[in-house]
């Protein structure tokens, strides 16, 4: 049909190509933080209204989703990043090159990411659930993963100009 307005799904996923059309790759690689941080920092404040609300396995589940979100973003700053990540891969490869190798981010941050997996698969998936004590430790270690790599990504944002 002449004329036809495109779809919205097709304006959407068209939508990044044309904001990123012109822009530098460190340029794009900056828009892409953003994004994604964008989402890490959602995800840590729907944890913190899930838990004041009393919501504990919602809280628990995107308390570990905001520091898989943010360790995405971590490993973008140092041309790590995927597209995809599987969590056993994200977690490897967040505490190979950024924890031993680099040194960028404190040990207890492989602890963080691999029990804050599997307290999110017990508020899922298990029939006991989590504790309203398990749900705020995860969102305590949500909140300092966040704001370490957000000082990561700031620090590249300076060192891009």
């Amino acid at each position: 049909m002449a004329g036809a307005r495109p779809s919205i799904a097709a304006v959407v996923d068209t939508a990044p190509q044309t904001l990123l059309r012109g822009l530098t790759p460190r340029a794009r690689a900056t828009y892409a933080w953003d994004v994604t941080f964008d989402r890490a920092r959602e995800s840590l404040q729907a944890a913190e209204l899930c838990l004041r609300e009393g919501l504990v396995h919602s809280a628990t589940s995107r308390g570990y989703y905001a520091m898989f979100q943010a360790a995405q973003v971590a490993l973008q700053v140092v041309h790590l990043g995927r597209t995809e990540w599987t969590h056993a891969a994200l977690q490897a490869t967040f505490v190979t090159e950024l924890i031993r190798r680099r040194k960028v981010y404190p040990g207890a941050f492989a602890e963080y990411l691999s029990s804050g997996l599997h307290v999110r698969q017990l508020a899922d998936y298990h029939p006991q659930g989590v504790s309203r004590r398990v749900a705020q430790r995860s969102v305590r270690r949500a909140e300092a993963f966040l704001s370490a790599v957000k000082k990561e990504v700031d620090l590249a944002n300076q060192s891009a100009r």
